[in-house]
């Protein structure tokens, strides 16, 4: 995992929203609310 996180970062970053989208609705109930922005710099 951290070979992949080096290496290629965005699809680290993919995984990791993935897994935020799937709970979404558990974190809703929690209080949290998630965001996505992306800067192209």
């Amino acid at each position: 995992a951290l070979a992949l996180m080096t290496v290629m970062p965005d699809v680290h970053l993919n995984r990791l929203l993935l897994t935020f989208s799937r709970n979404s609705e558990f974190l809703r109930q929690h209080g949290y609310s998630l965001r996505y922005a992306r800067c192209n710099s």
